[in-house]
């Protein structure tokens, strides 16, 4: 086969799993999409560049479990990524030529990512980062400082691609997104002592903490009781159809050929 470029693009979903979903909740989605490049080396493999991004949120109102849901944390973040990885088809591929129309395939790479988890209180949105909700960044927690919402990840995943028509094709995606942060959703260690919060970041920073107080009487944010786990990183998923054009067809069989 010649080597051959693809380029396409694709619409899908992004759902969020982590410290706000501990039970692998999918009630999260939101919408997700992107544009990638690829260099087919032969029928079989390839490899990839990809550009794309969603939306991800979750909140403690949904949980089963009884503290979670009177934690009562939310947040909601931009996704913007980058990044480059290899593919396997399972059986021949080429949008050229009919005799190999169709095959499943796995994926696996490497990317960067932008985040910033954020949430709505009183009308007004929150980069919740910048408040410092675990103390971070404050004189007081010398050893907790500012986690960065740009993050690395590892992808892994797996579809299934159809021939269309000559030079044309539609793919079907799902990949995770194994990421190297325990702040997509701005929760990971344990509760600040609500003065400290107060004092230096404000009475916003200080009940985003623990906004628990909405719906118990007395706040569980407890100093130094767990927030959340700090012991996993939270993960994201991508699921999309795409469709791709071969920008540089080689002349294969066609049934009117035979």
């Amino acid at each position: 086969m010649a080597q051959q470029q693809d380029l396409g693009a694709w619409i899908g979903s992004a759902n969020y799993f982590g410290d706000l979903n501990t039970s692998t909740n999918f009630r999260f989605i939101n919408p997700a999409g992107g544009i990638f490049y690829r260099y087919n080396i032969d029928d079989r493999i390839s490899v990839r560049a990809n550009l794309g991004g969603g939306r991800i949120w979750a909140s403690d109102n949904y949980s089963e479990n009884y503290y979670e849901r009177n934690r009562n944390l939310s947040f909601f973040s931009p996704i913007l990524e980058t990044s480059a990885g290899f593919e396997f088809n399972f059986l021949q591929f080429n949008t050229n030529d009919y005799r190999h129309p169709f095959t499943p395939y796995v994926m696996a790479g490497f990317g960067g990512f932008y985040f910033n988890p954020s949430v709505k209180y009183q009308g007004v949105v929150y980069h919740l980062q910048n408040l410092g909700t675990e103390g971070q960044g404050y004189p007081e927690y010398p050893a907790i400082t500012p986690y960065h919402r740009v993050s690395s990840t590892f992808i892994v995943g797996g579809g299934f691609k159809y021939r269309l028509q000559h030079s044309l094709g539609l793919q079907l995606e799902a990949a995770v997104r194994k990421t190297s942060t325990d702040y997509l959703d701005d929760v990971s260690g344990v509760y600040a002592d609500p003065a400290v919060l107060l004092h230096e970041g404000g009475p916003v920073a200080a009940h985003l903490a623990d906004p628990s107080v909405e719906v118990i009487d007395n706040p569980i944010g407890v100093p130094g009781k767990m927030r959340g786990d700090v012991s996993k990183n939270d993960n994201y998923l991508f699921i999309g159809i795409g469709i791709f054009y071969t920008l540089n067809p080689s002349k294969c069989p066609s049934p009117e050929g035979r």
